[in-house]
């Protein structure tokens, strides 16, 4: 399902279960010129913390890691229980080596549905064998920030070589390890990752960066054997899994011994790396020189395509692909998305019923359900959710999917969704809403704070903000709220005028 599509069902899904009832309705409103907002506060509040971010990035990419400590320190101290975006922010910081921040703002939110599965991912990930203080946190970020944003590998790593500070460190062999990959001495990063895998061999960004390692020093089997042992480890958040896919895409590109596979594996990375122009650039060379590649090649086109919400050149490559290769996994899926977006719903039966019996994944599995659901055979649907839903707690489409069948789980499965994917706005307007219907205010105006950290423009934002403003008495705030949403959407709009709300 592609982003936009994705945004569409979960509106559906919301709208016809999750909408406020009869004494929420508004009256149609006359436009006008309005001075103020009806959520300044949260303008002031979003304002501060994303400037504050951006200062806390450029001073580190500078090299000013104090003042970038201190600005992320900031950033910990204002987070409370109801930002769950912050942890967004956390990530980050674990990134960079302040791990003690990172692990002081784990320790201010609250452990529930929403955080423990990023907290999870986020230690799993970056932390590790043991915290360290914050002296010697500042001298390791200010050489990770040299090491890979100012171009001083060689000089920064020869400096950490002959320190005595945090010898038997983890972290210290992993950074000396990324020194001498970025200086490109692949015999010495070899040596002090291992060593770091030998005293914490739970942490996936060292088995990570020894994965590249191996696979630049032409090791491909050992670097294979590192990519299989890294997807062992169950990640639930979307960012830490894809995070392990570009890993294995590079390692493949690295290791593939035809130069049209390595195109290939190379493009896939890009896009992972949300350079989708790029991608396309490097698949549609590859297919002038490679013909007995071109099934791959197209099928990763279409899948980008889609991804990007271009769904005529998406079914364009697809079918292309899957003309000549019946057995395309990809190509099938995509043909299958595409076809249940046009309201095509027996052809996509057809492609996700071919592309089940090419994968392990559910994916197809949910398609066949949602495409039973379209097709008015609602038994068949909640069949294949209702076993699917056993063994598969964390897939993000089953979650969003099943709800139009068995909408009475939405308090569980939301939550859910929002825990392995923060950036899912609907998710946070969906919550919003029904904390509405509920009467709980205050939990609506926290998903309402998240979904704007997310993104300020969206129309809906400003709607399920108009109904919190009445529904407390702050009518005046609620009329400029729903003219704020139909500024921004001119369909909704006509809806406002036509007194229909929430579709």
């Amino acid at each position: 399902m592609n982003k936009i599509n994705k945004f569409i069902v979960i509106g559906i899904i919301l709208s016809s279960f999750l909408s406020v009832n009869a004494e929420t309705t508004l009256k149609p409103l006359k436009a006008k010129t309005e001075t103020t907002v009806a959520n300044m506060d949260m303008v002031i509040k979003d304002n501060f913390i994303k400037a504050k971010y951006a200062s806390a990035e450029n001073r580190f990419i500078q090299s000013n890691v104090r003042a970038s400590y201190d600005d992320f320190n900031d950033l910990v101290q204002r987070a409370t229980h109801d930002d769950y975006v912050f942890l967004l922010y956390g990530i980050k910081m674990a990134e960079y080596g302040m791990f003690d921040l990172s692990d002081e703002l784990i320790n201010k939110l609250d452990n529930n549905h929403f955080t423990a599965s990023y907290v999870s991912d986020m230690r799993r990930y970056y932390y590790p064998s043991a915290l360290i203080n914050q002296k010697d946190i500042l001298y390791m970020a200010d050489a990770y920030s040299n090491i890979v944003y100012n171009n001083m590998a060689l000089e920064t790593t020869s400096e950490l070589i002959n320190s005595t500070k945090l010898e038997e460190s983890d972290y210290k062999n992993y950074l000396i390890a990324l020194g001498y990959y970025k200086s490109n001495n692949l015999p010495l990063a070899l040596k002090y990752i291992n060593n770091a895998i030998l005293e914490n061999n739970s942490n996936i960004n060292y088995l990570s960066l020894k994965a590249r390692i191996l696979a630049d020093s032409k090791k491909s089997k050992q670097a294979l054997k590192t990519i299989a042992q890294i997807k062992k480890v169950q990640f639930n958040t979307l960012d830490f899994q894809q995070k392990v896919k570009a890993t294995e895409e590079y390692v493949l590109y690295k290791t593939a011994k035809n130069d049209a596979l390595k195109d290939y594996h190379l493009a896939y990375y890009y896009h992972l790396q949300n350079k989708s122009l790029l991608a396309t650039k490097v698949l549609q060379s590859a297919i002038l020189t490679a013909k007995q590649y071109a099934p791959q090649i197209y099928a990763l086109l279409g899948k980008i395509f889609y991804e990007n919400d271009e769904p005529i050149k998406a079914e364009e490559f697809a079918m292309r692909a899957y003309k000549e290769d019946k057995h395309s996994y990809m190509a099938a899926i995509t043909l299958a998305d595409v076809n249940y977006d046009k309201r095509k719903y027996q052809d996509a039966l057809t492609y996700y019923k071919k592309a089940k019996k090419l994968t392990k994944d559910i994916k197809p599995q949910v398609g066949i359900a949602k495409s039973y659901l379209a097709m008015e055979k609602p038994d068949k649907a909640k069949n294949i959710y209702e076993k699917l839903l056993k063994n598969n707690k964390y897939n993000e489409d089953l979650l969003v999917e099943s709800l139009k069948i068995i909408p009475q789980r939405v308090d569980y499965y939301l939550p859910r969704v929002a825990s392995i994917d923060l950036a899912n706005n609907e998710i946070w307007l969906g919550l919003a809403n029904h904390a509405i219907k509920d009467g709980n205010y205050t939990m609506a105006a926290t998903y309402l704070n998240n979904s704007y950290y997310i993104d300020e423009n969206n129309f809906r934002y400003y709607y399920y903000l108009s109904l919190l403003l009445r529904a407390k008495g702050d009518v005046d705030l609620a009329n400029k709220s729903l003219l704020r949403c139909a500024d921004i959407n001119e369909d909704y709009a006509a809806a406002i005028k036509s007194g229909v709300y929430g579709k």
